[in-house]
């Protein structure tokens, strides 16, 4: 077994990145920035595993994602012998005492390695993540352990994007993802050096909540997109707001060069060559960058990528194909506007290594009357609705009113509930029905029952088409009749075949 360290005799300097489907162990991995190697036997390692995910390691989401393991491997389980200290409970409650002990455990090794992230309860299938935040007690055990021993590793399981507050603190983070049952392993073989990093970040990691532009958005049952096209990448470019990492961003323990761009029409090839000391594979992206006059447009937008597995010291030509859909917009159908656009080549949507100009031929697609002075020209902060809607040429359709009498098929009973007796006894069946799974009780700190729960939170019509006639349309609309004061007429409805 190898473990990777840098010349200087520290372990997995600075930060980086990794995702694995560790099922089928097709790795994607995301690194900041190159290693250097140097062979350690695994009897040498002076390493400690911190965090309570060390052991109970959370590999999957709730509801559809949920499966039955064969066997779960933690990160424990794949590095035996080596101390675990769990600081944290299962919900990332940590105590001074607790903290201290991390700390302690911290200072004995050469290499701390903290497992944190985010709970079950967090993130899940059928409700919204409140916020970007990490459990409390997840940061104060970061930064007391990184306080403790400078070579702390922060090995992060969780679903999607979280802030980041203690990053500077740290040496490396490892980025799980939900990697399946052999995420433990398989997190192990990119701690040592087993496996060499290859992915690219699929999202962009903003600084902060603040930063993202639909946030005012979030949680909100009756929405709209009032961003538009400049979601991720698109709008922070365009912003010019600095986000933590970029979409596409990622590095491995071996480096690559780009040179021989050539743009030949609509086809378009680069050379890649790994100039490090290891083999791994790069992923190659294609941007296309629109002239900004006109119609308003993204900086630039990803238009195709290739992964290339090359040892060192090899070349290879990858190769992409534009078509008019590369360079389109739509307006009243697609079409494509004519002028020069560049392409552009490299790493990460912030990591262009080469470019080139191409001539489109198209037509004039002029700048609507709204746009001047809009949001969209100028994206910063949160667009307006007034902006909105003139760029979609309607008014936002209200929320629907919730008020006794004007109850309808649309609403949901959860919506409902708290002004009918009716939809609060049908509701409260509804939890009492379910928690029969989970020994009775209504738990909502379970993710599970949380999110079968939000099923109350589906409109009328929609709970009797998934009910496959377990809740039939005439019952449905006879609960309803009741709950807007007609008794009769509900029960008539009920009683109907």
């Amino acid at each position: 077994m190898l473990f990777f360290i840098d010349v200087q005799g520290s372990p997995l300097e600075r930060c980086f990145f990794y995702y694995a489907n560790s099922v089928t162990h097709k790795f994607q991995i995301v690194i900041t920035r190159h290693f250097c190697k140097v062979e350690v036997a695994v009897a040498d390692l002076d390493v400690v595993l911190i965090g309570d995910m060390a052991k109970n390691i959370r590999y999957q989401g709730s509801g559809s994602s949920h499966i039955q393991p064969t066997k779960l491997t933690s990160l424990s389980d794949a590095m035996p012998g080596v101390k675990a200290v769990a600081c944290c409970d299962a919900m990332g409650v940590v105590t001074e005492a607790s903290l201290k002990e991390a700390a302690a455990a911290a200072r004995s090794a050469k290499t701390a390695i903290v497992c944190a992230g985010l709970p079950d309860i967090y993130e899940s299938e059928g409700f919204d993540r409140e916020n970007l935040q990490m459990p409390e007690g997840h940061v104060k055990m970061i930064e007391a352990v990184a306080e403790a021993n400078p070579n702390t590793v922060v090995v992060l399981f969780c679903g999607s994007v979280v802030e980041m507050p203690w990053l500077p603190k740290v040496k490396a983070v490892l980025y799980m993802g939900l990697p399946g049952q052999a995420g433990g392993e398989a997190a192990m073989e990119l701690l040592t050096g087993k496996v060499c990093p290859s992915g690219k970040l699929a999202e962009t990691w903003p600084m902060q909540l603040d930063d993202v532009p639909s946030r005012a958005l979030f949680g909100k049952k009756y929405t709209h997109y009032s961003e538009g096209i400049y979601m991720g990448y698109r709008y922070y470019e365009k912003a010019g707001v600095p986000v933590r990492f970029p979409f596409g961003f990622g590095m491995s323990y071996t480096s690559f060069a780009y040179d021989a761009l050539n743009i030949k029409g609509r086809e378009v090839t680069v050379q890649v060559t790994n100039t490090g000391a290891c083999a791994g594979a790069e992923v190659v992206q294609l941007y296309v960058a629109a002239p900004q006059n006109g119609i308003h447009r993204p900086v630039k937008e990803l238009k195709g990528f290739r992964k290339v597995f090359l040892t060192p010291g090899e070349s290879r030509e990858v190769a992409f194909t534009l078509d008019d859909r590369s360079f389109a917009v739509w307006n009243q159908g697609w079409v494509v506007p004519g002028g020069t656009y560049t392409i552009g080549v490299g790493a990460s949507s912030a990591d262009i290594r080469l470019s080139g100009n191409l001539e489109v031929a198209g037509e004039a697609v002029p700048a609507p009357v709204w746009q001047k002075g809009s949001w969209y020209e100028n994206p910063k902060g949160l667009p307006s609705d007034k902006d909105f809607c003139a760029a979609f040429g309607g008014e936002i359709q209200p929320e629907p009113v919730i008020k006794k009498g004007q109850f309808t098929m649309e609403m949901s009973t959860m919506e409902m509930k708290d002004k009918s007796k009716v939809m609060n006894m049908m509701y409260k069946g509804t939890e009492k029905i379910i928690a029969q799974a989970f020994g009775g009780v209504a738990d909502y700190s379970n993710p599970t029952f949380r999110m079968m729960m939000s099923g109350a939170d589906a409109p009328l019509r929609a709970a009797v088409i998934s009910s496959s006639g377990a809740f039939p349309a005439n019952v449905a609309e006879g609960m309803l009749a009741l709950a807007n004061g007609h008794p009769i007429r509900g029960l008539k409805k009920m009683c109907q075949k």
